[in-house]
């Protein structure tokens, strides 16, 4: 089984190299595409140093737009997309890879390292568990977007990101794949790091991405679900209680 990992990036150079040396310590099959959109600073230097990836410089329309490029170009059986600022553990993808291979999946998520500008570990967000049932009812998705990945299938029967969301198509496309009939399972692991800084997107944008959130979940007719949303992040919560009684940041 063959991974397709995607990043997309501009302007990257600061965080770059250490998410594509990330990727290189799998001990997996797989492809690390890189979509710039046309950098201007060291990027295309520092990617040249690494001949096994496949890079496309052109400018696009936007970061989603650029993983559906990633997307188009990929080769791979198990597609998923990183953050040029986020990492992957050693061995998160061979233990992506034994799921699939033990279990029914279509995809598969896991657990998340929140890190900081130094890499420094700030916290463990673990995934709990949840009936796939009440997953549908509720409005959140429970687990970070760089700790999912999915069998090609999906993508061809969901299709791919929707470019007219420019903060929360991310949120939009894993919404339609929770509320299909496609089975995900959890895996137990820490498979991402995730890098909170104050110039991410999630910083600058926070309010569009809230708004387009509102609008996301009326396109795709999700009724607001307040107390049933309010008692499952309570149990999320108290499933991380390590986190939300030893750090102030919690998701």
């Amino acid at each position: 089984m063959k991974f397709t990992i995607i990043t997309p990036n501009y302007n990257g150079a600061e965080y770059i190299e250490e998410c594509v040396k990330s990727v290189a310590r799998q001990k997996v099959d797989f492809e690390h595409i890189i979509i710039d959109g046309g950098s201007t600073d060291l990027s295309l230097e520092i990617l040249k140093k690494y001949p096994h990836l496949k890079v496309i410089s052109e400018k696009d329309d936007g970061m989603y737009d650029a993983i559906n490029k990633g997307i188009a170009f990929s080769q791979g059986d198990v597609i998923s997309y990183i953050n040029c600022d986020d990492r992957y553990p050693d061995g998160s993808l061979s233990k992506v890879l034994t799921a699939f291979n033990n279990d029914n999946a279509d995809y598969v998520y896991g657990d998340c390292r929140f890190i900081d500008y130094f890499e420094n570990e700030i916290y463990v967000y673990r995934v709990p568990p949840i009936f796939s049932n009440l997953l549908k009812k509720i409005t959140v998705v429970p687990w970070a977007q760089p700790s999912v990945f999915y069998r090609r299938k999906v993508f061809d029967e969901i299709g791919c990101f929707n470019i007219k969301y420019l903060y929360g198509s991310d949120y939009h496309f894993m919404k339609r794949v929770i509320l299909s009939k496609l089975n995900g399972v959890r895996v137990n692991k820490v498979l991402s790091e995730f890098m909170l800084r104050e110039g991410s997107l999630g910083n600058r944008y926070l309010l569009d991405m809230m708004s387009e959130g509102v609008q996301i979940k009326k396109d795709l007719g999700i009724l607001d679900k307040p107390i049933l949303d309010f008692f499952y992040n309570s149990y999320r919560k108290i499933y991380n209680f390590h986190t939300f009684i030893n750090r102030s940041k919690i998701i």
